[in-house]
């Protein structure tokens, strides 16, 4: 049986001018590297395949000429943070001059795209196989693994799930080694299904129980993503009520219903996952980190990255190198 690489990247990466470049072992430490012919365009396509069942990808590459490339490809799934570029090849509709999480259901059929010159194309993405999501997930896991495809169809960017944004954005900036590299993607993969999972449903459960009219819950978008740009900062709950237009009682009760967690904790989660990803990738010392996110005493910050992770962000720091 053909792997994912194989089947799903190499027939249109050869298609479109893009070979394994010299730096393959080198880049990104792991994983395989295609390159442009610097005639043809610049920047690179990254891919970490596992076997028939899952693919890792990064994009960050721009042509100088239009090009276009047809090929079969098998059933497949995937989701991602692309920019609008790819957005847009992606879903007509979609509206937007920064990051949309995006899915796709990919069915065994010829397909084929065009892409102009001068766009430059990014995204971090996730691709999955039948086998992976209809054999291994719920041989491992569950039957309810199963409905991916419906899951994944629903993500058209018109909404956002900061807890998968996060997940790829770590992907993006962690390199691990080769010999780590298979369990680290493998569980940033199974993480980002599994919130996945979890928002599906939770929308269920809103639609049944205690349906939330499409202007609160866009509020509650708003609220979210003003927090993921500043973390950082004390925001008293009455501002973020005042920009929602609802009470400070109603705001902070729908926002645990469509996140799951309280104003305060989703804050303390951003600054949690942001400190790992400074940990990991800065040689910055811990008391400026501890600044960065948010927190004014170093001890404070220990406390709170304990509580979280079970070690304190100097333990941490020294078990994932």
């Amino acid at each position: 049986m053909k792997n994912i690489l194989d089947q799903l990247f190499l027939p249109f990466l050869s298609q479109i001018g893009l070979y394994a470049g010299v730096d393959i072992y080198d880049f990104r430490r792991s994983g395989l590297c295609y390159r442009p012919d610097p005639c043809i365009g610049t920047g690179y396509i990254w891919i970490y395949p596992v076997d028939n069942l899952y693919a890792v990808t990064i994009y960050d590459v721009v042509f100088k000429e239009d090009i276009s490339f047809q090929y079969e490809h098998p059933a497949f799934l995937s989701l991602g943070n692309y920019n609008s570029s790819i957005a847009k090849l992606m879903y007509d509709e979609v509206d937007s001059h920064t990051e949309s999480l995006l899915g796709y259901v990919g069915h065994e059929e010829v397909f084929q795209q065009s892409v102009q010159k001068n766009v430059a194309l990014n995204c971090i993405g996730i691709s999955l196989t039948p086998e992976f999501y209809e054999n291994y997930l719920t041989g491992r896991f569950s039957r309810d693994f199963q409905k991916l495809p419906d899951i994944i169809s629903r993500l058209n960017g018109s909404g956002s799930i900061p807890e998968v944004t996060m997940a790829l954005k770590q992907i993006q900036g962690f390199q691990p080694s080769g010999g780590i590299a298979k369990a680290y993607y493998e569980s940033k993969v199974l993480e980002v299904i599994a919130i996945i999972m979890q928002w599906s449903e939770n929308q269920v459960l809103f639609s049944e129980n205690n349906r939330i009219p499409d202007w609160e819950l866009e509020s509650i978008y708003e609220v979210s993503n003003y927090l993921n740009e500043n973390y950082k900062r004390h925001i008293p709950l009455e501002v973020l009520a005042r920009s929602a237009c609802m009470s400070h009682n109603k705001m902070t009760h729908r926002f645990k219903q469509v996140h799951g967690v309280t104003i305060t904790e989703y804050i303390q989660n951003l600054r949690i996952e942001k400190a790992k990803d400074m940990l990991l990738n800065s040689d910055r010392e811990i008391g400026e980190i501890a600044n960065e996110v948010g927190y004014k005493l170093h001890r404070s910050f220990s406390e709170v990255f304990k509580q979280a992770t079970k070690f304190t962000p100097r333990e941490f720091r020294k078990k994932m190198f």
